[in-house]
């Protein structure tokens, strides 16, 4: 690092605001900005620390958060990983988690809430989400196409159907869905102070003239974000970066703008931002947000607050069809569209809403709003087509609501086999899904005893 400590903590001081204070040794902190943290773990929800076969210690601030106590451990070369039981995360990511209670115990019952992550990709803090909805529904929405690939690779991973991937601006999207979420979480761009110890930001992230641009991009998907809000919805907000300008003073505003109130979370209230000295009037929206700092709680750091719309507001809107742009894929309904083999005996078309794309199917439960396929651009896959030839998608595999017909259950050398992208034995003919401990890895094509692999090159170790 070519810039002393001292005189980054010096350009630290304007940025942090009123929150300067709370930070406590300035220079620790920006020393600990260039420290890496390593992931933790996020165990799927269902499951808990026992299930998991990892030596674990909890993180206080989230339920199902864990940091592995031993470093020789690679966390991403686990079959725990590979069949789905964790994810990989910074802690500091789920304090926003905490804010929408996604680690609610198993024995309480989920809300039948409708979410949005209005900017979902890779998928973190949207699986999440997902994993814990009941039968609630996600719009997992991504602006950047590029990156909804992962984002949908990741949704796959949580076994769940329950959701639909969207890739719109968050403006044009309020206009399409305004004023029917329950809850809305936004993990906006930002200048990115966190990331210095990754190694994916620079020290331009800490100027006045980045956060003042990050901030204003921000504001305008925060103000997108609340039209999308059922009166009484809850808005939960979440950055990383420590910029008071692009965390607490984003909610003052929210709140002076618009019909938005503080929803403080009790259960995070150790990790309370420090109060702010606004000039016009006290400010008690404080008491809504949150930080986490990287030299006091051995994570990158994060922010998040929760705010919610009053309920006395009327809602902003309805969905609205969007008109067809090209040609209109073709949508199908259960029994009228034939499935493909090794589909057909895995689910009951009947149950489903199916829609057909040039080169996909996709399948979303019966209850899925009415919006979801004039909405989306991606979803719980069940096919996918190569010239004129369906194969039953990678998604269906991980699916763990479904009881698996045609499956070959492998013992652990094997699944690595698999894993590697090995054929491996198998006596019966045709497609099969090969699962580890009921977990479903992926398909194989079975000919001769031979088990083709056909697990897509992403999910390979």
């Amino acid at each position: 690092m070519d810039v002393s400590k001292a005189e980054i903590a010096s350009q630290l001081v304007p940025v942090l605001g009123d929150q300067r204070d709370s930070a406590g040794d300035i220079e620790r902190f920006a020393e600990s900005l260039f420290e890496k943290h390593s992931s933790s773990v996020r165990v799927h929800w269902g499951l808990s620390q026992s299930d998991i076969n990892l030596p674990l210690q909890p993180i206080v601030w989230y339920r199902l958060g864990y940091q592995c106590t031993d470093p020789s451990v690679r966390l991403g070369q686990t079959l725990d990983f590979a069949v789905g039981d964790y994810y990989l995360q910074d802690s500091g990511s789920m304090l926003a988690l905490a804010a929408c209670e996604a680690d609610r115990p198993i024995e309480v019952e989920a809300p039948r809430r409708l979410i949005c992550d209005l900017c979902a990709a890779p998928g973190g803090k949207a699986t999440a989400l997902l994993e814990s909805i009941g039968d609630g529904f996600l719009l997992a929405n991504e602006p950047i196409k590029s990156r909804v690939a992962p984002l949908a690779f990741n949704l796959a991973r949580t076994g769940s159907n329950r959701y639909a991937i969207s890739s719109m601006d968050p403006e044009r999207l309020a206009h399409q869905l305004g004023g029917i979420f329950d809850l809305v979480v936004v993990d906006a761009p930002c200048s990115g102070q966190a990331l210095l110890s990754k190694g994916k930001q620079t020290l331009s992230s800490i100027t006045i003239a980045q956060v003042e641009h990050s901030a204003a991009r921000a504001r305008r998907i925060l103000q997108s974000a609340f039209m999308l809000l059922r009166p009484g919805g809850q808005l939960v907000f979440s950055t990383c970066t420590f910029a008071e300008r692009e965390n607490e003073a984003q909610i003052d505003w929210l709140i002076d703008e618009f019909p938005a109130i503080p929803d403080p979370v009790d259960r995070l209230s150790p990790y309370q931002s420090a109060p702010r000295r606004r000039s016009h009037e006290n400010s008690p929206e404080n008491a809504c947000c949150y930080r986490l700092w990287p030299h006091r709680d051995r994570c990158a750091g994060s922010f998040a607050a929760s705010v919610r719309s009053d309920v006395d507001v009327p809602s902003v809107g309805s969905f609205r069809e969007r008109k067809s742009k090209g040609k209109r894929r073709k949508q199908k309904q259960g029994t009228d569209i034939e499935l493909p083999e090794a589909v057909a005996t895995m689910i009951e078309a009947k149950e489903l809403r199916i829609e057909e794309g040039e080169v996909n199917l996709w399948a979303w439960p019966a209850d899925a709003p009415s919006w979801v396929e004039a909405i989306s651009i991606s979803g719980p896959e069940l096919a996918y087509r190569t010239g004129r030839t369906w194969k039953p998608s990678h998604h269906l595999a991980r699916r763990r609501d479904l009881q698996f017909i045609d499956s070959l259950e492998v013992d652990e050398a094997d699944a690595w086999r698999y894993l590697r992208g090995e054929s491996i034995r198998c006596e019966t003919n045709g497609w099969r899904v090969v699962c580890h401990r009921g977990r479903g890895l992926g398909w194989i094509k079975a000919s001769g005893g031979v088990g083709k692999n056909h697990l897509p090159p992403a999910a390979r170790f």
